[in-house]
């Protein structure tokens, strides 16, 4: 009787990553890239357009060039922020991890993330490092608690697709969806939009399997973040700061106190784009 090998299912991580007149993306998808290379061991795809593409310095897996959607406007400069859908469509693997270019892997934790649905799951809870009584976001104090699309796992499925194709559907309407929600349009953010698009699939209910078991952990924008230089992680010949200092200004009683907390073996997303950038510099 002939046997039959179970064929390895295939995974693999997806940034999205345009350059802006004030930022490299690429240059952060390169540096997430080389994480998870390291701390994941799964295969990198980046998404990007052919300008920001002559940028890539990193060998990754593959390199998948779109026609960006500028139609963003940011702090008065163009931001391509939109089309995130395409993820579905467009990733090589059948269980796919797309992250924001500004996330810093430190662990293999987003392994787990594979195990928690057989479709898809995002963060639905977020804490702010330094700022542990942050209120979680939502859309409008008549609306729905924020969802992230910071970090969103998904196995290509039926279920998957519907979410995607919605979020094509919102992202198209999106003021219209401003205007029902509460909450300011012109501006297009991804975790609205999920938000909406996973609630319209779900039927305005939850799906406990749908959200990451762990917080999304931000690094403010009213921090500073430096890597401690000594610690290092070296593997697949890439070495790496495992150990990070988080700075904050405590302002009370008009009294200013900097406290300090080390970060080790713990992932993070950082706000602040120039902080990123001095961690990638540091």
């Amino acid at each position: 009787m002939e046997r039959t090998r179970k064929q390895e299912i295939s995974r693999g991580v997806v940034l999205f990553a345009f350059n802006s007149s004030k930022y490299n993306y690429v240059e952060m998808a390169e540096y997430c890239a080389r994480r998870a290379k390291s701390f994941l061991d799964l295969p990198t795809t980046i998404i990007t357009d052919e300008e920001s593409a002559e940028t890539i310095t990193y060998d990754f897996d593959n390199i998948i060039i779109v026609e960006p959607d500028k139609n963003n406007i940011r702090e008065h400069q163009v931001w391509i922020n939109k089309g995130r859908y395409q993820a579905y469509e467009l990733s090589p693997y059948e269980e796919t991890l797309v992250l924001d270019a500004d996330y810093v892997i430190n662990s293999d934790k987003l392994l787990k993330t594979f195990d928690f649905s057989d479709s898809f799951c995002c963060h639905n809870r977020t804490e702010m490092l330094m700022y542990p009584n942050a209120p979680q976001e939502f859309l409008s104090s008549y609306s729905y608690s924020s969802l992230w699309a910071t970090v969103i796992m998904f196995k290509k499925s039926t279920r998957a697709k519907q979410i995607f194709d919605a979020l094509e559907m919102v992202q198209n309407n999106y003021d219209h969806y401003a205007n029902i929600h509460s909450f300011v349009g012109g501006i297009y953010r991804n975790d609205y939009g999920l938000t909406i698009a996973l609630k319209i699939v779900n039927g305005h209910s939850d799906v406990p399997s749908d959200y990451i078991p762990w917080n999304l952990v931000h690094v403010g924008k009213n921090t500073s973040i430096y890597a401690d230089a000594p610690d290092t992680f070296d593997c697949k010949g890439e070495e790496f700061n495992t150990e990070f200092t988080v700075m904050y200004d405590n302002w009370k009683n008009s009294k200013m106190r900097k406290e300090y907390v080390n970060i080790k073996d713990m992932d993070f997303h950082i706000m602040n784009k120039d902080l990123f950038e001095g961690i990638m510099n540091g």
